[in-house]
């Protein structure tokens, strides 16, 4: 059986077995830094073209000098972290945590729409796969013209949630919302 990873740069994810490796992941009962994982996990997936070549990806505090003459730039910000108490006695949260990429090129306008473009690309393949969390969501482009004629501009807007969280835990475990995809299970569910 080939996994969905082997499947090529166009095909959903629907595994859960291919975490990103991020260091907020890696140590037992760390709290999940969710900008590092966005930038790992666009680091990982971002599958490079002429047209959109891998940028320098940061998260928004990293220590960058930026030189947009050598490379495009993505800088990766939490916008907001939301919990809401959920279940009879609150013993789950719903986690939405919205990210902006800020994308920034000199090259061309048409630069920086083949950079979302990849974004958007990378986001789609990962939308049900990207633990901890249950699900992604595209929220939508907003490019800013007021840079300069020669400083192209834009920011992503990307939401990260999770539901039924155990309140102590904090980790999803994948029996809050199983994947119940009907072509992985032939015999029904």
């Amino acid at each position: 059986m080939t996994q969905d990873i082997d499947r090529g740069p166009d095909v959903q994810i629907r595994d859960e077995s291919h975490p990103v490796q991020t260091p907020s992941l890696e140590l037992g009962g760390a709290e999940l830094v969710p900008d590092e994982l966005v930038r790992d996990w666009l680091l990982k997936e971002w599958f490079e073209t002429e047209l959109a070549p891998r940028p320098t990806i940061v998260v928004r505090n990293d220590v960058m000098q930026a030189d947009l003459a050598r490379n495009d730039h993505i800088v990766v910000e939490v916008a907001s972290y939301d919990e809401t108490f959920t279940g009879h006695r609150h013993e789950f949260v719903a986690i939405e945590v919205r990210v902006d990429l800020e994308i920034r090129t000199i090259v061309s306008r048409q630069r920086m729409w083949n950079l979302m473009g990849e974004t958007r690309r990378v986001l789609y393949r990962w939308i049900l796969a990207l633990q901890p969390y249950h699900s992604l969501y595209w929220d939508g482009f907003t490019p800013d013209y007021t840079e300069g004629p020669r400083n192209n501009a834009g920011t992503v807007h990307i939401r990260l949630t999770s539901d039924a969280v155990p309140i102590f835990t904090r980790r999803v475990t994948g029996e809050e919302a199983p994947n119940t995809d009907p072509s992985l299970f032939p015999g029904g569910i």
